[in-house]
This record gives structure tokens, C-alpha cells and sequence, in this order.
């Protein structure tokens, strides 16, 4: 179900990191830095940033809001445009890494542990949630994560609380 060469070319792709991190991702900057870093190694053309929120953006104020369709990286599309990337669902999970590979599982215990969970302190609607360990500057207080390999508003906003010492993937998406 995968599209030709020029097929993602005209799309915007989207990876699960293929690195964990901690809470303290640096902030914005730190969290599009650590996407646009694993992009450039994996060879993915364009510019990347981190699904992720603070009090000072989220990806509906920071986003280009793309009007072509969100691919996975072997081009299996997520969504068909920015509205239907945060109406609720998306068409196929986000796990796939800028190579290519599975999501990696960190140490967070949400639901018992042993789930990707993917920093997110985004609620479906691509806003902030609230809950973003002192804006991903600390790995102290609490946060939100989504888990990778679900399709429901779950993929952005599915665990809260924990702590920001656990280590979690990020999304990226290009803009």
C-alpha cells in the first residue's frame, strides 16, 4: 500500500523517532532539532519538527497545515490532509522510524508497561494539553504521551501522568 518515489515527494512524511528521550527534549527548539537531526540521517528530504507541545506552541500554531497527505516513511498514508490528521483518527499508526523500523518501546508503566509511548503533551486537535514536563525543559513533573501503534485520538493523547524521567520516541513530521 505503499507510494512511488514521486508520490512521497508530493507528500509530507511523518516517523516515530527512532531514538528515546527523557522529558528534558530542549523545548521546541530541542524536540525539531532531535527530528530534523534523525531526518537528515536517514536521508529524508525537507524540514521536520516535533509533534509535541508547551505553553508556548503546539503543532496547530507551529505547523504548516499541509493540505496534501501525512505518509509514513514507506508511504502508507496516516492522514489525507492537516484536518484529517486531527479529526479524531488517522488512517494507519505512526510507528514507523525515519529508517523504516518499528517504534521502540521505552520504560514508561503506563498500562502496565512495555507499550511505544511517544511524547506528545498534545491533545487530538493538535493543542496543548498541559502536561509537558516544565515545557520539555526538566525531567521533573508529569506528562502526556501518545502510543504509537494506535489509529484512535490514542496516537496523540492516550497516557498522562508518570514522570518525566521515563524515556519515550517522538513524532516528526515534515513541514
Amino acid at each position: 500500500d505503499g507510494c512511488t518515489t514521486q508520490c512521497l515527494a508530493e507528500n509530507k512524511r511523518a516517523f516515530v523517532s527512532s531514538m528515546l528521550y527523557d522529558g528534558n527534549l530542549g523545548g521546541l527548539a530541542g524536540a525539531d532539532a532531535k527530528c530534523q537531526a534523525l531526518a537528515d540521517a536517514a536521508n529524508l528530504p525537507g524540514t521536520y519538527m516535533a509533534w509535541i507541545s508547551t505553553a508556548g506552541g503546539s503543532p496547530s500554531t507551529r505547523f504548516t497545515q499541509s493540505t496534501t497527505p501525512y505518509v509514513r516513511v514507506d508511504g502508507t498514508q496516516i492522514a489525507a490532509n492537516w484536518a484529517a490528521l486531527i479529526d479524531g483518527s488517522i488512517d494507519a499508526a505512526l510507528n514507523l522510524t525515519e529508517s523504516g523500523g518499528a517504534a521502540p518501546v521505552g520504560n514508561t508503566s503506563c498500562a502496565g508497561g512495555g507499550h511505544p509511548t511517544v511524547w506528545s503533551a498534545t491533545s487530538q486537535s493538535g493543542t496543548y494539553s498541559g502536561s509537558a514536563c516544565t515545557d520539555f525543559t526538566s525531567t521533573a513533573g508529569s506528562g502526556l504521551w501518545g502510543e504509537a501503534n494506535m489509529t484512535n485520538t490514542s496516537w496523540t493523547s492516550w497516557c498522562s501522568g508518570g514522570v518525566c524521567t521515563w524515556t519515550s520516541s517522538i513524532y516528526c513530521f515534515q513541514q
